[in-house]
């Protein structure tokens, strides 16, 4: 099984069809929506097996580049 957390979720999909496994996406979102997201390129924050074989991926979304009142980029 290949470690996935943290990739791109398009990268990380195409692992896990070449070794043949199982999978089911959830994506996350904040319970606040004081950040804007991007709107494509979900990241893979979790992921979990259950009893039957599946690996459940969970995602989110990345959040945008802002810049603050004092001109630094907040990441």
């Amino acid at each position: 099984m290949p470690d996935i957390i943290g990739m791109p979720w398009e990268l990380a999909k195409d692992l896990l069809n070449q070794a043949n496994i199982r999978y089911n996406s959830v994506i996350t979102y904040p319970t606040k929506s004081f950040f804007p997201l991007k709107d494509n390129g979900y990241y893979v924050i979790k992921q979990k097996y259950l009893d039957d074989g599946e690996l459940v991926v969970t995602l989110a979304a990345r959040l945008l580049k802002e810049v603050s009142s004092n001109g630094l980029q907040d990441w």
